[in-house]
């Protein structure tokens, strides 16, 4: 018999350690930006996205196969399976890593000569390639153990691997890079190379002691067959995506530069935003990447299972519970930009591009919940297909609006794509599902968030910053959370719910 699993107490766990991350990457990064300035995080903004773009072609689509098909094994009842799957898997990521691995470290110092425009980069890129098949197998066997729902181990194992990282960067910046902008880049990518060795000798030797108890089975039939069916589309659609994002984020820089500020002023914006805002603004994302994870796996068991009854109940609450949290967040990030700003980095401007970005947080929080429950349903061809129009319109409109409006056509272009990119995934998720979108309690939500953010808009702006921030979270909330009631904007079912599942920790 497979073990139950309770979606949102697992999700807490996932948040809970996602936050704990965060919350230590932030303020490595606040350290990071005393160290090397704005001007140097955004040249390793760069690098990081020349790196995003290296993992994918590594992984070519193999960490949501895998999770996948782990997933469909433990909802047909052939836990065994699960040893074949992670076989090929691994195979099929090693083959790809390694060859993307060679291709980088042959081609690094014309990544950074042309694409980067700075040749310090070029050693950063050799460390990425030495590091790349092991990070990709790393991910390999995340995705196993979130399929198997084994969680707890996962989250040790994440937790082990970010103090790794961390203090082996630490000590690296401290008796070897100083404040030297090539050799902290080299820091940071060596202290992540040795923390993924590390997480994958855990997490291999986890998962051959798992395989071990399940007894063994044939493999499953036309396996290969179904690996491919996954990672050739995934991967393809993937290239495309993550190819046009790097491009994006190189576009930026040279187009804030090429509409009349100077190459260090251009960097430093896209560093601010990036590197300051960005880690702010997705901070309390972490339910909703959590949430997005597990549904991956839990809406393919339930779809192998053929139990439409669940499927509806898990995208339905979703839908409903998912904005409730994104309208909150958005309205208090509105609220205390200036407050975030001046506390975690002394800027004035970081606050004011956090303010202009808050709004959008309801689309960001929401096209990642959605997201991940196309995938758990089988979407991943149409999914594909959404992003890389989506992706193929933001180039275009950043090579045309970067160079004229500076920063006005940069956040032009990303609401313009993001927003559509949320519509054609919402409009897919709502025809795989036969879910229906929630309208009422969704139009109650954001009256309810509008009229808390309006009631803490008649504080004065007074005080420390810690002070501030505290103030407006308690009158925000104490606003917020009854409207929520008042309105029916949590459907009473939503409420019954969730008074059970925190009150017993047993969520359904």
């Amino acid at each position: 018999m497979l073990p139950k699993h309770s979606i949102f107490r697992n999700a807490l766990l996932l948040t809970a350690i996602d936050l704990l991350l965060r919350g230590i990457s932030m303020s490595f990064q606040i350290y990071l930006s005393g160290v090397i300035g704005a001007a140097g995080l955004g040249l390793l903004q760069l690098v990081a996205a020349v790196g995003t773009l290296g993992m994918t072609l590594g992984l070519s689509g193999v960490r949501t196969a895998a999770m996948y098909l782990c997933a469909e094994e433990y909802g047909k009842r052939r836990p065994g399976g699960m040893r074949h799957v992670m076989r090929l898997c691994i195979l099929w990521s090693s083959v790809f890593s390694i060859l993307t691995a060679a291709a980088l470290w042959g081609f690094s110092n014309q990544l950074a000569a042309v694409w980067l425009k700075d040749l310090r980069a070029a050693s950063g890129l050799r460390i990425l390639a030495l590091s790349l098949p092991v990070e990709c197998l790393v991910c390999v066997l995340c995705g196993y153990f979130t399929a198997c729902g084994k969680l707890r181990r996962l989250a040790c194992v994440e937790v082990a691997e970010r103090l790794v990282s961390l203090a082996l960067t630490f000590l690296l910046l401290r008796l070897w890079a100083h404040s030297e902008l090539e050799r902290a880049c080299c820091s940071l990518l060596l202290g992540g190379g040795g923390a993924a060795v590390f997480s994958a000798v855990w997490l291999g030797l986890l998962m051959r002691k798992d395989l071990r108890q399940y007894p063994p089975v044939p493999q499953p039939p036309q396996l290969p067959r179904r690996l491919r069916q996954l990672c050739v589309p995934l991967a393809l659609g993937d290239y495309l995506r993550s190819g046009l994002r790097t491009l994006e984020q190189l576009l930026i820089p040279l187009g804030l530069e090429r509409s009349g500020g100077s190459t260090g002023s251009a960097m430093a914006a896209y560093g601010t935003i990036h590197a300051m805002v960005f880690p702010i603004l997705m901070f309390p994302a972490a339910i909703i990447f959590s949430l997005s994870e597990l549904l991956i796996p839990e809406l393919a068991r339930c779809r192998a299972e053929g139990n439409s009854r669940r499927i509806l109940h898990l995208t339905g609450r979703s839908l409903r519970l998912g904005p409730v949290f994104a309208c909150g967040v958005s309205a208090l990030q509105f609220l205390l930009a200036r407050p975030l700003g001046m506390l975690f980095y002394q800027s004035e401007e970081a606050g004011h591009y956090l303010r202009l970005f808050a709004p959008l947080i309801v689309i960001l929080y929401a096209d990642a919940l959605v997201d991940g429950m196309c995938k758990g349903l089988g979407q991943q061809t149409a999914n594909v297909r959404n992003n890389t129009i989506t992706s193929l319109l933001d180039v275009a409109l950043l090579y045309l609006l970067l160079p004229r409006w500076g920063i006005g056509g940069y956040f032009f272009t990303f609401v313009l794509t993001h927003a559509l990119n949320f519509y054609l995934s919402l409009r897919l998720l709502l025809d795989a599902s036969g879910s229906a979108l929630p309208l009422g309690p969704l139009a109650k939500t954001a009256l309810c968030a509008l009229a808390s953010a309006a009631a803490c808009l008649l504080l004065p702006e007074r005080g420390q910053c810690l002070l501030q921030i505290l103030r407006t979270c308690g009158l925000f909330l104490a606003a917020y959370l009854p409207l929520l009631y008042l309105t029916g904007a949590l459907v009473p079912n939503d409420r019954r719910w969730l008074r059970r599942t925190l009150s017993r920790g047993k969520g359904h």
